[in-house]
C-alpha cells in the first residue's frame, strides 16, 4: 500500500514580515544602545556591542549566505534544490554546530552577566540583537535581489509522510523557484 505523501510551502528565506519585524528589532536596539552611549560610559558599551554586532552577523549571517551562494547555482540550473529527509554525517555535524551557537547566544549573555559590569553587559546583547536583525535584514534584501534579477520567486518545500507510528517523516526538502 502507497503512503499518502504530504507537501508543505512556505516563503524563502523567511516569511513576508521578516523584514519589518527585524527592521524595527534593529532600529530600538539601535536607539536603545545610542541613548545609553550618550553617557561618560559610552566606551565600556559601545565596544562590547560593536563586537557583538560583528561576531553574530559572521556566526548567524555567513552561513546563510554561503549556503544560498551554493543553492542558488542549483536553481538556476534546474530550478530547484533539494535535499533527502536523512541527513548525511555533513548536516549532522552542521545541525550540531548551530545547535551548540544557538546555545552559547541564549546562555552567554546569562553567565556573562556574573562576571562583567552591568554596562559592558547590557552593550553585548544590545550588540548581539542588532547583530542578529542586520544579519536578516541584509539576508533577505540579499534574496529578494536575486530573485529580481533572475525573474523568479522562491519558495521553500517539505514533503513528509505519516510513518506506521503516526509520527510525521521528512522525505525530502529544499527551495523551489517559479517564473514570475
Amino acid at each position: 500500500m502507497r503512503e499518502k505523501t504530504y507537501v508543505e510551502t512556505s516563503g524563502f528565506p523567511g516569511w513576508r514580515y521578516q523584514i519589518p519585524l527585524s527592521g524595527a528589532v534593529f532600529v530600538f536596539s539601535s536607539m536603545t544602545l545610542a541613548l545609553l552611549s550618550g553617557s561618560e560610559h559610552a566606551p565600556e558599551e559601545v565596544v562590547p556591542a560593536l563586537v557583538a554586532v560583528c561576531l553574530s552577523f559572521i556566526i548567524v549571517g555567513l552561513p546563510q549566505f554561503l549556503e544560498f551562494r551554493r543553492i542558488s547555482q542549483e536553481i538556476v540550473s534546474s530550478g530547484i534544490s533539494r535535499k533527502s529527509g536523512d541527513p548525511t554525517g555533513r548536516d549532522q555535524v552542521r545541525v550540531g554546530l548551530g545547535v551548540v551557537v544557538l546555545f552559547m547566544m541564549v546562555l552567554g549573555p546569562l553567565f556573562l552577566s556574573f562576571f562583567v559590569p552591568p554596562l559592558i553587559w547590557f552593550g553585548s546583547v544590545l550588540g548581539m540583537i542588532i547583530g542578529l536583525s542586520s544579519s536578516q535584514i541584509t539576508f533577505s534584501l540579499y534574496v529578494r535581489r536575486w530573485e529580481k534579477a533572475h525573474g523568479v520567486k522562491l519558495s521553500r518545500f517539505t514533503v513528509w509522510l505519516r510513518d506506521e507510528r503516526n509520527r510525521k517523516v521528512v522525505i525530502e526538502y529544499g527551495v523551489r523557484s517559479e517564473r514570475r
